[in-house]
């Protein structure tokens, strides 16, 4: 009975162990899900690091071998032309070439292209000239006791004075310029940078200025003016948007201004300007660009004159100018119908005693303005573009004449999408809006050009 008595105290012993020994199990059951799952978690920061260091490797491009880092292309056009000009005239001196057929090398161009980080790029543009073999230079022999002034060609050969032998042949070489060398920080699409030597962001040529992309054979005179600098050295900021199906975009820059008599400044007056443009495309059917551009700066040169008396050259100007431009620009193509034009407005307004001299011409403070127009149209008919130009400058010009306008066509053949045949006939006409002066010299002058363009 004591035995009977003293069992059922035991009882809740015996529940207490049996509740214990379930207990150990699951304990372990937790353990062993914590496990996998920190194992789970150890595999996925492993794939994730892997992710990580392959997706880097991907945007490195010193670690990606099959991504470029530095790519050479260009273009090339060669061909025929002629340009008519009345005989002895004042252009005989500029254009020796004239009223002869030539065979020539017009433009030899090559692209440095290098990325080697993603926000980075380098750009840099050769254009390899024959120049200055054939252009017009005092002569320097003795001159005919009836002449007082004498211009020939220069000498397209040179000796070679750096050859280790005197028998070696002489060489036939010309110039080497830099049509631009910049380097772009991308980061952002609508806040990008841009250093260096760059095309002014203004209209449409001086930007597309390469062979295979333009639609003429011959610049419009609104470039070759030279009516606005079309170079810049210095710092620009650019960047676009899209809002709807228009894209807005924006350049604005400061430079050393214009850089025709040197690519660095001669004072702290700096050039300034900036572009605003928007572009809607249809793809296939229609795409319009409009644009506007205004440029602002000083240009003078720089002489030093060493004069009796005094110890040290006296540094200054013999000219010197403030220069405003407002130009505006349209690209519109309709299926395969393509229309370009642009116009500029141009002060230029000189410095008190610093007016330039060109012959016994002083030039006067003046508004200038240029403009052009094209318009062409691509057939499937033997892939052929037949276009129409026309332009027109309105400037002081020697003799009293202030306007130069041009009209022509030409028919361009797309052979293969790297090359094309191009043609193109221009007549230019030297003439005055106001009273004409009776000494003018004949300006006219007929242009006929082929040229076959590669890029490569």
């Amino acid at each position: 009975m004591p035995a009977a008595t003293g069992a059922p105290p035991a009882a809740p012993a015996a529940t207490g162990a049996a509740a214990a020994t379930p207990a150990a199990p699951a304990t372990a059951g937790e353990d062993a899900i914590a496990a996998r799952l920190a194992a789970a978690e150890k595999r996925a920061a492993e794939l994730e690091k892997r992710l990580e260091a392959l997706e880097e490797a991907q945007a490195a491009p010193e670690h990606d071998d099959n991504k470029d880092l530095f790519r050479i292309y260009g273009f090339v056009d060669v061909g025929v032309q002629r340009t008519w000009v009345p005989e002895n005239s004042i252009l005989a001196v500029t254009l020796p070439q004239a009223n002869a057929l030539n065979f020539v090398v017009a433009n030899l161009n090559l692209y440095l292209d290098a990325q080697p980080s993603d926000h980075f790029r380098f750009l840099g543009e050769l254009r390899f000239t024959t120049a200055p073999g054939g252009a017009p230079v005092p002569a320097t022999t003795p001159l005919p006791p009836d002449v007082t002034r004498r211009v020939t060609t220069a000498p397209y050969e040179a000796f070679d004075s750096t050859a280790t032998s005197l028998t070696s042949p002489v060489t036939y070489g010309g110039l080497v310029s830099i049509e631009r060398a910049h380097i772009d920080w991308t980061r952002f699409n609508l806040f990008k940078v841009r250093v260096g030597q760059f095309f002014t962001p203004i209209g449409i040529y001086n930007v597309d200025h390469g062979s295979p992309v333009l639609i003429t054979t011959v610049i419009p005179t609104f470039i070759t003016a030279r009516l606005f600098p079309t170079r810049q050295t210095g710092v620009m900021v650019y960047g676009s948007m899209f809002t709807g199906p228009w894209e807005l975009g924006y350049n604005a820059y400061v430079s050393n201004g214009r850089n025709e008599n040197a690519p660095f400044a001669f004072d702290d007056n700096r050039g300034f300007g900036g572009r605003l443009h928007a572009s809607y495309e249809d793809p296939g059917k229609l795409t319009l660009k409009l644009g506007t551009s205004f440029i602002t700066g000083r240009a003078r040169d720089w002489v030093a004159d060493y004069k009796v008396g005094q110890s040290g050259p006296d540094v200054h100007s013999t000219w010197s100018f403030q220069e405003y431009t407002g130009a505006g620009d349209v690209s519109l193509d309709i299926g395969t119908t393509r229309l370009r034009a642009e116009a500029a407005v141009i002060r230029v307004v000189y410095d008190e005693g610093k007016r330039q001299r060109v012959s016994n011409f002083y030039t006067p403070d003046a508004w200038k303005t240029s403009t052009y127009a094209v318009a062409a149209h691509r057939f499937d008919f033997l892939n052929m573009e037949p276009f129409l130009i026309g332009s027109a400058i309105h400037v002081p010009l020697y003799g009293g004449q202030d306007t130069v306008l041009q009209f022509g066509g030409g028919l361009n053949f797309y052979i293969t999408p790297d090359v094309t045949l191009r043609t193109q006939v221009l007549r230019t006409i030297v003439t005055a809006l106001r009273e004409q002066s009776t000494v003018a010299p004949d300006l006219r002058t007929t242009s006929a050009v082929a040229r076959l363009v590669m890029a490569f």
